[in-house]
C-alpha cells in the first residue's frame, strides 16, 4: 500500500519548468505569454529573470495566475545593460554570471525537470545539461528574422549585402534594408551582432527542444 502511494505520488507531481528570458520587453512579452500556456497545460512554471529587470515587475493581485519569479544576476544589478562599460561588456560578462547564478539557482530548488531559456542566452543550456535537465530554446523573434540570421550564420548570405535584391527560400525577395539592422549594418552593433547570429546558435542543435515565436498561417513557407 506504501509503495502505491509513492508512486500515485510521483505520478501526480507537476513538471516544474523555468523560463530564462533575455531582459528586454520585446523577449520577456513573447515568454510570459508561452509560460501562461504552460501553466494551463497543468506545468509548474517559474520566470526567471535579472534581478534589475524584477525591479520593474508588477503583479496585478487579482491576477489568477500563479507563475512564480527567480532572478539571477546578469552582473549589473543596479543598472542593468545601461551600467555595463559596453554593450560586449554586458553580453560577456552576463554569459559569465548569468551562467554561475543559474546554476545556483537550480541546485537551490532542487525540483526543475525543465529549462525553457531564450535563444539569446545559450549558455542555460549548459545548465540544463549539467543536471540532466530537458534544455528548449526558445526563438522570440519571428521564424523570418531567425531564417535570415541562420543564412547569415552559415555563409548562405554574404556580408556587406550587394546588389538589389536578398533572395531566401520561404521568404519573398527582401531589399537589404528590409533585413534586420544587424545584418543590414553588421558594423552597427558588433556586440549584438556577435551575440545574435554567432552564439545564438552555438549550440542550438544540443537542445532537445527548439520552440518558435510564430503566427504559423503567415510563415508557413519559411518555418518548412
Amino acid at each position: 500500500m506504501e509503495n502505491n502511494e509513492k508512486k500515485a505520488s510521483a505520478s501526480s507531481k507537476l513538471a516544474n519548468c523555468l523560463v530564462l528570458s533575455y531582459p528586454a520587453q520585446g523577449h520577456i512579452n513573447p515568454l510570459l505569454l508561452f509560460s501562461k500556456r504552460l501553466e494551463r497545460k497543468g506545468i509548474k512554471v517559474t520566470i526567471v529573470t535579472t534581478y534589475f529587470i524584477s525591479k520593474s515587475l508588477h503583479r496585478d493581485p487579482s491576477s489568477s495566475i500563479s507563475i512564480a519569479l527567480e532572478t539571477i544576476s546578469d552582473g549589473y544589478d543596479k543598472g542593468g545593460s545601461a551600467q555595463a562599460e559596453s554593450d560586449q561588456a554586458y553580453v560577456d560578462r552576463f554569459w559569465q554570471i548569468g551562467l554561475q547564478t543559474l546554476t545556483e539557482l537550480v541546485e537551490r530548488m532542487n525540483d526543475v525537470d525543465c529549462i525553457v531559456f531564450d535563444s539569446f542566452l545559450p549558455w542555460a543550456l549548459d545548465v540544463a545539461k549539467k543536471f540532466g535537465l530537458t534544455g528548449a530554446a526558445f526563438l522570440t523573434q519571428s521564424c523570418a528574422v531567425a531564417a535570415i540570421y541562420h543564412h547569415v550564420n552559415k555563409g548562405l548570405i554574404k556580408l556587406p549585402l550587394i546588389g538589389d535584391e536578398v533572395l531566401l527560400p520561404g521568404l519573398p525577395p527582401l531589399d537589404p534594408q528590409d533585413t534586420p539592422s544587424f545584418i543590414n549594418d553588421s558594423a552597427s552593433y558588433p556586440a549584438f551582432f556577435d551575440m545574435i547570429v554567432t552564439r545564438q546558435v552555438s549550440n542550438i542543435d544540443k537542445a532537445d527542444w527548439i520552440l518558435c515565436n510564430t503566427f504559423y498561417e503567415l510563415e508557413k513557407e519559411v518555418i518548412k
